[in-house]
C-alpha cells in the first residue's frame, strides 16, 4: 500500500483521513492475512517532487485560493521535514521495492515513512 505521512495537517482533511484509512487496512489486513504467508505492508511518503499532473484534479483552473492553500501544505511539509526538501521518486521507489523484495520478508503490519523524517 501506498499511504502518506499526512494523516494530519493543515487544508488536508479528506486526504488526511483517507490515507489514515489506508494505515489501518495495512495493520489489519496483515493480522488477517499472516496465517497465509502474506506480507501487507506501506509507504508513507513525505512531500515528493513529481512531474505536472497531466489531468487536472478538477474541471476549472485553480484560484487564487486554492493555491494559497496548497501553498500552505508545501510551507508545512518542508518545515515539519528534518532534512527540509522534498523527496523525489526514485526515493520513494527504492523504499517500495524494498518493501516487495526478500530481504523484507520478516516485516508486515507496518508503515514505514519515506518522508525525510517528517513523522506527519
Amino acid at each position: 500500500n501506498v499511504s502518506s505521512v499526512a494523516t494530519r495537517g493543515l487544508n488536508r482533511l479528506p486526504y488526511a483521513a483517507a490515507k489514515g484509512g489506508v494505515n489501518a487496512i495495512t495493520a489489519s489486513l496483515a493480522l488477517e492475512a499472516a496465517e497465509y504467508g502474506i506480507r501487507v505492508v506501506a509507504t508513507a511518503p513525505g512531500g515528493t517532487d513529481a512531474p505536472e499532473r497531466r489531468i487536472p484534479r478538477g474541471p476549472s483552473a485553480e484560484t487564487e485560493q486554492e493555491r494559497a492553500w496548497y501553498q500552505t501544505i508545501v510551507d508545512q511539509t518542508v518545515d515539519s521535514s528534518l532534512m527540509k526538501r522534498y523527496g523525489d521518486l526514485d526515493e520513494q521507489a527504492a523504499a517500495i521495492s524494498f518493501l516487495a523484495s526478500d530481504e523484507a520478508s520478516y516485516i508486515t503490519g507496518t508503515v514505514l515513512p519515506v518522508a525525510g523524517g517528517d513523522l506527519g
